[in-house]
């Protein structure tokens, strides 16, 4: 790194563990803003290290790159409103696999000879359907 706190590409890269080419994808969407160039590399800020931790945080928590340029140049009210939007949706996935889970444990368990004949199994699938079932 140089002294003016500017790191290049180069060592944006080694950093970070980021690719090049996921970089230039970043800036195309506004994520990141290189602060120069020297030759044909460009120049970064030593803050772009913690940008890049944030972007791939917020990309684990299920946000798109369109929502994360969003949730960045939104005012505080704003990205707590879309963070907590994604909240709701990621317990509702979480909700959704963790029925899943109990499922496939229950067929790895279960004493049936054939754990998709299984009554329990098949009641459990079943309340899996994203429709209600009227009886």
């Amino acid at each position: 790194m140089s002294a003016r706190g500017v790191l290049d590409i180069g060592e944006v890269t080694t950093q970070t563990g980021v690719p090049p080419s996921v970089l230039h994808v970043w800036e195309k969407r506004g994520l990141l803003e290189p602060v120069g160039r020297a030759g044909l590399r460009r120049q970064y800020d030593d803050g772009v290290v913690a940008r890049i931790g944030m972007i791939i945080a917020l990309q684990r928590g299920g946000f798109t790159l369109a929502e994360i340029a969003q949730l960045v140049s939104s005012d505080g009210r704003a990205s707590r409103a879309m963070m907590r939007s994604k909240l709701e949706e990621l317990q509702q996935r979480r909700r959704e696999i963790d029925l899943a889970i109990e499922g496939i444990e229950h067929g790895l368990q279960c004493p049936e000879p054939e754990p998709f004949e299984c009554p329990r199994f098949r009641g459990k699938a079943t309340s899996l359907l994203p429709v209600e079932r009227h009886r």
